[in-house]
């Protein structure tokens, strides 16, 4: 541990007015940092100023300055990683009042030239954290929060985490004109915080390497003209303070790294919602600096207040005078409590708590939340034209203004689309599904027609959620190399698609391959998808099983027949596929009497789809007899009794043939001699798998079935038992209550005697049952009491 002495001897070591060095240690997007970074600047006028940012990202500093640029903004970095996972996003932002922002402003203002001196952003030792495919920050202050240091602080003085203490211990002194002693304070703070982190921890997280870089370039500095101003996280000054000749040497970049300055927001830069950096609910702090630049003698607690109760009336939440005055006086009552001068964030909202939540509190409630959401706030920046985004992003920012979407900042908003009777409606439904299609967060259709799962496709609205988050602009970076318009991206996007399932071997996977039309289609595509449907074909003919031809068929009858939002352009050849798919389906027919226990549930779902497959083929011009011929002939070979009774039940529904049949080939497998139990009732399993009001339309099935239930003994009803729930699980509760009304019939009883829904019994449950209830009636049989329990007493 780092013992006081070395703690006074660091608040000495970090202005070294002899040496020309100034290290300056902040906490990243703190107001009370950046202003006491900005009277710092202004009173030494350094020559150069040294700002921990990635050392690729200098060329981007002139951007960061243009007037036209309006925080926030973050810098994206596109990581080649050249390893599995391809390209990663780490962005690294700044504000209004990020103390790096403000050193860039302050030293422009004095003519000082200005650096980043972090590790490369390709440089793994910046982004080890991402470790997934997932954007992430390339700042990391979690220390600040999670660390024994921290810990015992809090305890000391009663705030509730890391961030509670340090804005009791900082940000309540903004705008305090001692610079020296803020930041002496900040830097054994920080200082105490990497003493209570281990060594081999510091290294595993590619701090050491950082370091590293950043003292060359100090050194570099010094040696060229000072003063030197060093902006670094606080965690970073006390390896910058002394001895810079003993660091390792720099670590060379391990990829490539392309970057880009866009517009960034305040929801993305909320610590609370996962980012690593910075302080929760940044529109907080924004209002924080504003005020303190502003030198207004307005209570900013009343303002930020004001401005709640006024949002919640307009979102129809409404909240009264007193109440807001309630909640402010509680703050105020809290904070002085707490030693704070003024009401800060942690006060406010417990202000807001205590005056209008009314009993019992949840952990999170209604109002809190609320109140959070506000202070988040839902700025977004601005970047200039300069700055070179992407032509796709240009792209599809040009689209979404002609749409009339509103991307002035990233709060969610709701589109209403009448996609049938109104064409703009239906080009601004298309566009989403394009911004869908190649994976971008921009919208979410939260209701309306699903002609994936064939869903509600007769509905006329579709509703969606959409907002331009820097996520949304950070994935749109990403998939640039698709192409420079929405479209060409789309279709390039597609073809990766495919060649990414081929390679990872689901090219049998055509159902997936039809779902990608289907997208297609509703991005608006059609008129461009022939090379796509081409390579579709190759694919059925090449990897088609039964199974996935005839799901990938069912869905290709349901595109070619509909219309409106999901209508393919007559000069798209979608019969010709139709017809292809057909054609393989009626050859692998052949493969059905050889169906494998493994392969039999597929089979048996393809098969129940057939039916609506044969529907559907008089409609489109395809010879239904084909495949009629198909299924007649491979249920003379057939010998798996489920696929065959469900082939028999394809074919009855068909009118191939005779409905009487079925009772025929029934009743010899449930009396013929089998040495598999599950033989037995596996036609039954079949017919109920795909037909299910076969059962009691087909003539005699029924009679047959319950015939040779109760002709069978209870061992051979024990025996039969898990086959038969598995055979009859297959029908729905109104298909059971029909059973139930035809044996009622059969038996002449009333079916409200046999319905008896109850799906907690298990298979070993209904067995034990049976047997405990066999013992019994065994059992008085031998106490000759069998008569007087079934009421048959003789006088």
């Amino acid at each position: 541990m780092t013992d006081r002495a070395t703690l006074a001897q660091l608040r000495g070591d970090l202005f070294q007015a002899d040496r020309g060095l100034y290290v300056v240690p902040i906490r990243h997007h703190s107001p009370a940092c950046a202003w006491a970074l900005s009277a710092l600047i202004s009173e030494v006028k350094p020559s150069q100023v040294l700002i921990e940012a990635p050392a690729d990202f200098s060329e981007q500093i002139p951007l960061l300055l243009d007037p036209d640029t309006k925080p926030p903004v973050a810098l994206v970095a596109l990581l080649d990683d050249a390893g599995d996972r391809g390209r990663v996003a780490g962005y690294y932002p700044f504000c209004a009042h990020s103390p790096e922002y403000v050193a860039m402003q302050a030293g422009t203002e004095i003519g000082a030239s200005l650096k980043f001196i972090d590790a490369p952003a390709a440089t793994k030792a910046m982004w080890g954290q991402l470790d997934g495919t997932e954007p992430k920050s390339l700042l990391n202050e979690e220390r600040f929060n999670a660390n024994d240091y921290v810990d015992a602080l809090t305890r000391a003085t009663g705030c509730r985490d890391g961030f509670e203490l340090w804005d009791h211990l900082f940000e309540t002194r903004l705008a305090q004109p001692d610079w020296r002693s803020f930041f002496g304070d900040v830097g054994v703070y920080c200082a105490g915080i990497r003493a209570a982190t281990p060594a081999a921890q510091i290294d595993s997280t590619g701090d050491t390497m950082r370091e590293a870089h950043m003292a060359r370039a100090v050194k570099m500095a010094l040696a060229a003209a000072g003063p030197v101003v060093v902006v670094v996280g606080g965690f970073h000054a006390p390896a910058l303070v002394g001895d810079l000749d003993n660091m390792p040497a720099p670590r060379k970049p391990d990829g490539t790294c392309e970057s880009y300055l866009i517009r960034y927001g305040f929801q993305a830069m909320d610590a609370l919602n996962g980012y690593a950096a910075g302080l929760p609910q940044p529109g907080y702090y924004h209002a924080l600096w504003d005020r303190a630049n502003t030198d207004s003698d307005h209570d900013l607690g009343i303002d930020l207040l004001t401005g709640f109760a006024t949002r919640m009336r307009g979102e129809g939440h409404a909240l009264s005078v007193p109440a807001q005055i309630e909640a402010m006086r509680m703050a105020q009552g809290l904070a002085a409590l707490r030693g704070r001068s003024h009401a800060m964030r942690h006060d406010l909202i417990d202000g807001v708590r205590a005056a209008l939540i009314k009993g019992e509190t949840a952990t999170q409630d209604i109002w809190t939340t609320r109140f959070q959401a506000f202070l988040c706030g839902d700025r977004l920046g601005d970047v200039p034209p300069s700055a070179g985004s992407p032509p796709l992003v240009e792209d599809v920012r040009r689209r979404a203004r002609a749409h009339r979407l509103d991307l002035s900042d990233s709060a969610q908003r709701v589109r209403k689309l009448d996609i049938r009777r109104k064409d703009s409606h239906l080009a601004a439904s298309r566009f989403f599904h394009a911004m869908g299609l190649i994976g971008s967060p921009f919208a979410q259709c939260t209701g309306g027609p699903d002609y994936l799962s064939g869903a509600q496709t007769a509905l006329l609205f579709e509703h969606w959620h959409y907002a331009w988050s820097p996520q949304t602009e950070g994935h749109l970076i990403d998939q640039a190399v698709l192409g420079d318009e929405l479209p060409t991206a789309c279709l390039a996007f597609m073809h990766r698609e495919r060649v990414a399932l081929i390679a990872n071997g689901q090219g049998r996977d055509l159902p997936q391959l039809v779902d990608l039309l289907v997208r297609s289609l509703l991005a608006g595509l059609g008129a461009q998808l022939d090379g796509f449907l081409v390579q579709l074909g190759s694919d059925i003919q090449n990897y088609g099983t039964f199974s996935s031809v005839t799901v990938a068929l069912r869905r290709l009858l349901f595109v070619v027949q509909s219309s409106g939002p999901l209508g393919a352009p007559e000069t798209l050849d979608l019969r010709g596929v139709v017809g292809a798919a057909y054609g393989r389906l009626i050859y692998l027919c052949d493969d059905l009497p050889n169906t494998s226990e493994e392969d039999t549930e597929d089979r048996l779902d393809a098969l129940r789809m057939m039916n609506e497959v044969l529907r559907d083929c008089d409609g489109i011009g395809l010879d239904r007899s084909l495949l009629d011929t198909a299924m007649d002939r491979v249920a003379l070979a057939t010998t798996n009794p489920v696929i065959l009774g469900a082939i028999l039940a394809v074919c009855v529904q068909a009118g191939t043939r005779p409905a009487a049949e079925l009772a025929q080939i029934m009743e010899g497998r449930l009396t013929g001699v089998s040495l598999d139990t599950s033989n037995r009732i596996g036609v039954l399993r079949g017919i109920l798998h795909t037909s299910p009001p076969l059962l009691w339309h087909a003539d005699g099935l029924l009679e047959v079935v319950d015939r040779f239930i109760r002709g069978i003994d209870e061992d051979m009803f024990l025996e039969l038992l898990p086959h038969l729930r598995l055979a009859f699980t297959r029908l729905n509760p109104r298909e059971t209550d029909r059973v139930a009304h035809e044996l009622a019939g059969l038996l002449g009883v009333q079916a409200s005697g046999l319905i008896r829904h109850n799906t907690q019994v298990s298979d070993a449950d209904l067995a034990d049952g049976l047997r405990i209830e066999k013992a019994l009636r065994a059992s008085l049989e031998t106490d000759a009491l069998s008569n007087w329990i079934t009421g048959e007493v003789s006088q």
